[in-house]
């Protein structure tokens, strides 16, 4: 069978690409995609160099991508939780972006029957803010803060939500994210470089939030975390970022604050649990996926150029670009 795919060959060179499918491992399941999603914070920072790539396990020239959604095609002699014709959604480390994915049978999940894939395949990015609210352990009634109201966020504002935290706030830069913030739950939304609004809602709560999660992977995003922490409680980033940063020690020590990182790929049961609530929630109707109807593209060498350009530059204009591999 031929597999198409995205290709780089290269940093900051993406192209279409075709070869021929391999034999499947004996603990493989061979995915038919119809869907994958690029996911622009992660695919920027191991599309523009290899300073990130250790935790791909590969190099240039691959074929990217980690969330893909389908049908089973095929499954090794040793997967007995798969059968060819099953609706899933596979999380390969890479290989994603591709008609054909190749993925572990620990990392395929099947979706519920009343989900459509296109929704489905958001699931790399909503077991990110999933596992990330699970890792801060907050309970009823406690109150989050939510920095960067991307793909991320928007599932996180979500999942706070049916969590029953109070209250959910939200930042962002732009105004669009901002509404897409209060469309998702959130009983507070500000622009974080709104100084007078953040020091007055610090004072409302009474010194703070319970936990804040910076998912913007910006540098001000991480040091607004700290500054809206309440005394003993919790900052967690959860989004890549291997440069050096600048932190607001000072009132990280005096707050005496517990700092987390949040790399999901370091702790599997937490991500498998993260991965299964998401589906299930969103077969539930506690969340849905985001907007996209507009931002699926055709897997074409022009389209996958001008979208990878657009990853480059950090054009935000493209929100939850997906590849349609098949009807």
């Amino acid at each position: 069978m031929l597999r198409k795919s995205v290709y780089w060959s290269a940093a900051g060179v993406a192209e279409y690409h075709e070869s021929e499918t391999r034999p499947v491992k004996d603990d493989e399941v061979l995915i038919a995609n119809h869907y994958s999603l690029i996911s622009q914070s992660s695919e920027h920072s191991w599309f523009v160099n290899d300073k990130a790539h250790v935790v791909l396990g590969t190099t240039f020239p691959f074929i990217p991508g980690y969330s893909a959604a389908g049908y089973v095609e095929e499954v090794g002699k040793n997967v007995t939780k798969f059968k060819p014709g099953d609706k899933v959604i596979g999380a390969p480390v890479t290989g994603a972006h591709s008609n054909y994915t190749y993925v572990d049978e620990i990392n395929t999940y099947h979706v519920p029957d009343n989900v459509a894939l296109d929704d489905a395949v958001f699931y790399n990015l909503g077991m990110t803010a999933l596992f990330t609210l699970d890792k801060a352990a907050l309970h009823l009634g406690q109150s989050v803060a939510i920095i960067g109201a991307g793909v991320v966020g928007q599932i996180a504002i979500q999942g706070a939500k049916a969590d029953g935290l109070h209250p959910i706030i939200a930042f962002d830069i732009q105004e669009q994210r901002r509404q897409a913030a209060k469309d998702a739950g959130a009983d507070y939304v500000l622009d974080p470089n709104d100084s007078a609004a953040i020091e007055s809602l610090i004072s409302e709560l009474g010194g703070g939030v319970d936990a804040a999660l910076d998912v913007s992977g910006s540098n001000a995003g991480m040091n607004l975390a700290i500054q809206l922490a309440k005394p003993l409680g919790e900052v967690i980033f959860c989004t890549a970022n291997n440069d050096d940063q600048t932190l607001r020690y000072g009132e990280l020590f005096i707050k005496n604050l517990t700092l987390k990182g949040d790399f999901v790929n370091t702790e599997w049961d937490r991500q498998r649990k993260a991965i299964s609530n998401f589906l299930w929630l969103l077969s539930a109707g506690k969340i849905k996926a985001p907007q996209h109807a507009d931002t699926i593209y055709e897997p074409t060498d022009e389209n996958i150029k001008m979208l990878y350009g657009k990853v480059l530059q950090h054009d935000n204009t493209i929100n939850n670009p997906i590849f349609k591999w098949r009807e």
